[in-house]
């Protein structure tokens, strides 16, 4: 008789715990779900896919560039899986930009042709997690010529 079961005995039999639950017809057990997911492991995962993305995407010729296409379905593949995981990654190139934002900036170039503050390359992309920003994305901010004198806070 295991431990359990003679601590049982001191209780009136109607008290008593069965060793074994009867199981309920048609209820399946209940899963046990573990949740050891780590936003940060998911960024950098998300960032390093974006980036393989990118650098595959740019201009191909000869025979790497078919490579580089099967190898960009890879990678487009990892991001729609993500995408079903509920992890989306965030582009901001080309966007316009406003010192409200939520990114990071890493330095201000002054272009020329720009008329206004606009997000010239992303260094790391926003990526979020079930609709909450797991990660701030960085980025280089291309100015109008004139306003490469101006301070920014970052």
């Amino acid at each position: 008789m295991k431990r359990g079961a003679w601590r049982q005995r001191r209780f009136p039999i109607e008290f008593r715990i069965p060793e074994s639950y009867p199981e309920l017809p048609g209820e399946p057990p209940p899963e046990i779900v573990e949740t050891t997911s780590d936003d940060s492991a998911m960024a950098d995962l998300a960032t390093n896919l974006w980036r393989v993305s990118k650098k595959l995407t740019a201009e191909q010729n000869g025979d790497a560039a078919r490579a580089r296409r099967l190898a960009s379905r890879h990678a487009q593949a990892a991001q729609e899986s993500l995408a079903e995981a509920g992890v989306q990654v965030q582009d901001h190139d080309g966007m316009p930009f406003h010192p409200g934002l939520a990114l990071d900036v890493i330095a201000y170039e002054p272009r020329p042709g720009t008329v206004t503050e606009t997000v010239a390359e992303t260094v790391r992309p926003s990526v979020y997690r079930a609709g909450r920003c797991i990660q701030i994305g960085q980025v280089v901010v291309a100015q109008p010529e004139g306003e490469g004198a101006q301070q920014h806070d970052a």
